[in-house]
Order: C-alpha cells, then structure tokens, then sequence
C-alpha cells in the first residue's frame, strides 16, 4: 500500500465523510501545481484520476511549450485535459472586446477625470478558471453534483497559505499536499533544479493587470511579441473601445465610464512608457482579492 503525503483537506464538515468519488489536479501548469504533478508520477502525492488546465487563451507561449511537455511526461499514466470557457469565444482577451456576448470584469487599474483612483471589479478567475473546471467535472461525473464527493487538488505553497479555502460546495474538497508539507514555492524551484526536466513557468494572463515590473521586464526582453500584445490591449482600453459591449455594461454596473481612463500597468500611465526598472514596492498581488484561492492554477 502506498504510503502517500499528507494533505490539508478543506470541506463541509459531512462532505469530508463521504467516499471521494472522483479525484482532480487543478494543473496551471505553474511552478506549484507542475510540482504536484511530478510528484504524483512519482507517487509522492497520491495521483489524481485527472489533471484538467484551464485555458484562458491568454497565457505566455512558455506556458503552453510547458503544458505540451507535461501532456508527453504524463501520458499513459495522467490524462491532462484542457478546458476553456464555452459562454463566448473562450478566449479572455477577445471576449472583453467583443461587441456582443459574455464577457469577464478584469481588475484594471483605473484614473477618474477628478484625478482619485481605484481598481476594477474582478470577474476572470471566475470565469475563466473556476467555472470551466467545475463544468468538466459535472460531466465526469454524469451531469450532476448533488450528493457527489470530488477532490480537487491545489498546487497552493505554504508561503500563499492564504490562498487556501474552504469550496462553498458541499460535493467538493479541496486539498493542499504543499501547505500540510510546508513546502514553499522556493521548495519548488530548488526540486526542478534535481529532475531535468527543465523549469516551470509563471502562469499568469499576458495582460494581467496584477503583473509586477519583474514580470512586466521578463515578458518585454523575452517575448516582445507577446509584450505587444499586452500594449495594444492597454491602448484600445482607452482609445478603442467605444463601440464594444464592455463601455456599456461598465455603466450598468457602476464600473467606470467614459469619464474614467484604464490601464494594465499599475501605475496608470500607458505600459508603452513604463519604466520597469524601478524596484518592485508592495502593490495588489495577483491573488490579494482571488476567486476561491484558484487564480494561476
């Protein structure tokens, strides 16, 4: 009998009785999550009966090389499979542009014409993460949920503990093989220095409004292509987006109007013109105000 690592498991008290019927790794394909992963072909970590990634179409091109690699490594033993959004294009960047369809808020940094400021509501993890996965797992497990009991395994370190919580759902457990075995995400990187495999990516949206100027600089130098993606997005947030649906519904829901101006760089000005050498002061983090603890995962 395998004796596997310990895990924190987070549920409703009756939910964390029941027989798990079915057993899920939340794959980012991140640092964190591609650690469980190994770890689980190495039966380190008891192996999940799937691994499921969800896409929001905006992720570096790193990213997807890693995914690819970690589809060839696992086959025959993990099926990883890639789940997007089905309520628009799929794709996160577009549906915020498009002039009809779903769409997800995105927590831009916003300048009001009074000069105050503030940030926007956040919607994507939701979105682009949470429901995707939730609604591959419904069909896994015959279209309903109710009475159900699944784990989803969570490539969360000690050192983003925080992260970690409790699922609003009563068929879901959430587990935390990391958190109960303190490792961290330096724990992580030092144990891709020993497989030679290579070294997991960050997962995070190109234009994710959370980037700081290490992960601003990284994408400028390394992948310019990509870079300028993320500047013609910031650009059509103030000079382009008239006609889509998104000017609406900001109105709708009291988010910002034409009176306001967004931006993806933190500090309001266009990421075209930003300076990313200036050290990195404390700001939002990428999971400060997360959906669930699931964001990059």
């Amino acid at each position: 009998m395998n004796s596997y690592l310990k895990e924190l498991r987070l549920a409703d008290e009756e939910t964390l009785k029941k027989d798990v019927q079915l057993r899920v790794l939340n794959l980012g394909a991140g640092v964190q999550s591609s650690t469980l992963l190994f770890k689980m072909l190495d039966e380190e970590i008891k192996p999940p009966d799937i691994a499921l990634f969800a896409d929001t179409g905006n992720e570096p091109k790193e990213v997807y090389v890693w995914l690819e690699k970690l589809i060839d490594i696992a086959k025959g033993k993990i099926p990883i499979e890639i789940v997007r959004n089905k309520k628009n294009t799929g794709h996160i960047v577009k549906d915020y542009q498009s002039k009809e369809g779903r769409f997800s808020m995105l927590p831009l940094h916003i300048k009001k014409a009074d000069g105050t400021t503030g940030i926007g509501r956040r919607t994507c993890t939701y979105e682009y993460k949470i429901t995707p996965i939730q609604a591959r797992i419904r069909e896994l497990m015959g279209g309903n949920l109710r009475g159900k009991c699944v784990e989803q395994v969570m490539g969360i370190s000690l050192d983003e503990q925080q992260r970690a919580k409790r699922p609003p759902s009563k068929w879901s457990i959430h587990c935390y093989p990391l958190i109960e075995n303190r490792i961290t995400r330096e724990d992580c990187l030092h144990y891709f220095k020993h497989k030679n495999v290579g070294n997991p990516p960050r997962s995070a949206c190109i234009m994710c409004p959370y980037h700081d100027n290490k992960s601003w600089k990284h994408l400028k130098e390394n992948y310019p292509a990509e870079f300028a993606e993320a500047v013609e997005f910031d650009e059509w947030l103030r000079n382009g987006k008239q006609d889509s649906t998104s000017k609406v519904m900001f109105h709708k829901r009291d988010e910002p109007g034409q009176e306001s101006e967004m931006y993806v760089y933190k500090k309001r000005i266009p990421l075209a013109v930003a300076n990313f050498n200036e050290p990195n002061e404390h700001q939002y983090s990428l999971f400060d105000d997360e959906c669930e603890g699931m964001c990059g995962i």
